[in-house]
């Protein structure tokens, strides 16, 4: 467990009138708005499985300002309202005196602050340009995907950050601690025997000093008095409260040790730009990793070329050195690489930025020719999504003398458009950081990049060849109108381009006069197909004749079409839309996260991209089987 946080909020009463009799109040206390901690920003997931709620609806209480001395009523229920991503509670205020106050300002309108204290087991740190493994925050950010609510109180000041920082729970059981402690004294306090000056005077003594059973209840008041200062002091500055109690510091004592604690860090204008210069490094060191590695850089960061020619491991030795410190000088190779990848993250975020620059570069560059003639397209998440198409209008027609006129109507037509996730991990070792192979850390991404496009190029192509069934027949069938046996001539194109543009709507009654854009070819017939696109004239005729295709459609060789005769027309995406590429929320690009291996001491990645191939119409298609066909 680590961090024990407390966040504040201005409180929203959904109910504060009294119920009966009763003194309920109804308020939210927690959201997934980012909030901005010293290591960054801090998101707290509100799925209803990262949130232990067990605790507050066991023992959960009431506070004021966080002080654990001022319970003000108790925690009748909490959920977790999924819609809105909050976490909502109703409570009900005590009747003393205490309580009555508070609460009376919070029905005034006076107090209205809440903020929750909570601590986080389990985090997932996103990196920049990356997302959460729900997909749902965007990097860079950390986010609590198990996390425990404590108490809830009403503060007076929500935008004091100091109040409550710095309590944990090892607070709250040294409380309870010193409780039993004063208790497992008193009897000994009791039973104590008389000195021989109190048996010498008794009479004296009882003039001069208070009850016995008085004393020792001021003694116990004093002693709580004190732990409870010391406890309030150590928790506004972040200091460790056990020691001072048990080694029976004063009150004075321990404002000393805040005041020279707060003196320490008051000299921390070097924090701000420590934390420039560590991104300056990273940002560095990262693109002069990059271009030792061969990736093109089109503007590295200032500083870059000092890092081009540092081994791996001499780069994991200054992150060390620059984020603790430490000495690496007495390290061997394993022990350097161990700290490097477990320490704040300054050597694995760089080997992340290099592998995520080769995996781009690799991804954008890859020889695919689907994105040429496909049409793009976005789904919000992974149900099935429609693409509705309506048909021509009727016509006009002649209005009689007595000014009647027919109602009309049109067609509509429909397709679904799905998603599905697609990935693969893999891992940089420690041997390979020992031994500097650039070609693991850059060549891997790069070789996955690269498969991640050609999967997608591979399934338009399967799709295209495969002959699916839309509206009633394959999607090549001379039911469609788009299937022949012609050459690569321009005859053959002519009687194919004409096809097309007697394609009609789906209300049939309208021609849609669709003009092919592209000649889809096997790389058998790219050298045929090039030859008769780029001639001015007729290739097959003797004399000069005009060729009305010269320059007209671009040609498309494609090695994943397996039969070596049959060739495709396709209309631009914009005109005539065939087979869309559709990718979630738009992202075409696939993720990269990282994460360091506690049991292989190296980093493993993970690359997945969300994207479905889908088939949306037939008519801007026409394809030949060949002359033989």
């Amino acid at each position: 467990m680590e961090r024990n946080s407390f966040r504040s909020a201005i409180l929203r009463r959904d109910a504060g009138e009294e119920d009966g009799g009763g003194r309920l109040i109804e308020l939210s206390f927690s959201s997934e708005e980012p909030y901005r901690r010293w290591f960054g920003t801090e998101i707290l997931s509100h799925e209803k499985a990262a949130i232990d709620l067990s605790r507050l609806e066991e023992i959960g209480v009431l506070l004021f300002n966080h002080d654990w001395n001022r319970v003000i009523g108790k925690i009748l229920s909490v959920d977790v309202d999924a819609q809105e991503r909050k976490c909502r509670a109703t409570v009900e205020f005590d009747t003393d005196e205490d309580a009555e106050v508070i609460f009376q300002k919070v029905c005034s309108g006076t107090l209205k602050g809440v903020s929750v204290g909570y601590e986080v087991n389990v985090w997932e740190d996103v990196e920049e340009g990356a997302t959460s493994t729900d997909g749902r925050f965007q990097g860079p950010c950390s986010v609590a995907v198990r996390w425990m609510p404590y108490e809830i109180s009403i503060v007076s000041v929500p935008a004091d950050m100091t109040v409550g920082v710095g309590r944990s729970m090892k607070d709250e059981e040294g409380e309870r601690e010193m409780d039993h402690e004063n208790q497992a004294r008193e009897p000994e306090k009791r039973e104590a025997p008389l000195t021989a000056e109190t048996q010498a005077a008794p009479a004296a003594s009882e003039k001069a000093a208070p009850p016995a059973k008085e004393t020792h209840e001021a003694a116990i008041a004093e002693e709580r008095r004190r732990t409870a200062e010391i406890l309030a002091t150590c928790r506004q500055y972040g200091m460790e409260p056990m020691d001072f109690i048990s080694k029976g510091a004063t009150v004075e004592q321990v404002r000393s040790a805040a005041l020279e604690k707060l003196a320490a860090e008051s000299k921390a204008v070097h924090v701000t730009v420590g934390v420039e210069e560590m991104d300056k490094f990273r940002a560095a060191a990262a693109d002069g990793l990059a271009l030792r590695a061969g990736i093109h850089i089109e503007k590295p960061a200032a500083g870059a070329d000092e890092f081009r020619g540092k081994r791996m491991l001499r780069l994991a030795a200054e992150c060390v050195e620059r984020e603790t410190g430490e000495n690496t000088r007495s390290m061997d190779d394993k022990a350097l690489v161990r700290a490097a990848l477990t320490g704040t993250g300054a050597f694995p975020g760089i080997l992340s930025n290099v592998a995520n620059k080769s995996m781009m570069q690799s991804y954008q560059e890859a020889p695919t020719t689907y994105q040429i003639w496909t049409a793009f397209g976005s789904n919000s998440d992974f149900k099935d999504a429609t693409r509705y198409r309506l048909s021509e209008a009727d016509d006009l027609e002649i209005v009689n003398e007595a000014g009647e006129f027919k109602n009309g109507s049109v067609t509509e037509a429909s397709v679904k458009t799905s998603l599905a996730t697609y990935g693969k991990t893999f891992s940089l070792t420690r041997q390979a950081i020992i031994n500097d192979d650039m070609g693991a850390l850059s060549t891997l991404p790069s070789l996955y990049g690269a498969s991640a496009r050609r999967l997608i190029n591979k399934m338009v192509y399967k799709l295209l060849t495969d002959n699916p069934v839309i509206e009633g027949a394959a999607l090549f069938h001379r039911d469609h109108n788009n299937l022949a046996a012609v050459g690569i001539t321009i005859e053959g194109l002519g009687k194919m381009k004409a096809a097309m543009a007697r394609q009609k709507n789906i209300g049939n009654k309208t021609y849609l006069n669709i003009q092919p854009a592209y000649l889809i070819v096997p790389v058998e017939l790219e050298v045929t197909a090039a030859q008769l696109i780029s001639s001015v004239v007729d290739p097959t005729k003797a004399n000069a004749t005009p060729n009305p295709f010269a320059n007209r459609l671009t040609v498309v060789s494609e090695p994943e079409l397996a039969d070596t005769a049959a060739f495709y027309l396709a209309s631009a995406p914009g005109y005539a839309p065939t087979i869309e590429v559709t990718h979630l929320n738009g992202n075409s690009a696939p993720v990269m996260e990282s994460a360091v291996q506690f049991d292989t001491l190296g980093i493993k990645w993970r690359i997945y991209e969300d994207v479905g191939v889908n088939l949306l119409d037939y008519r801007g298609l026409a394809k030949s089987t060949g002359e033989n066909g």
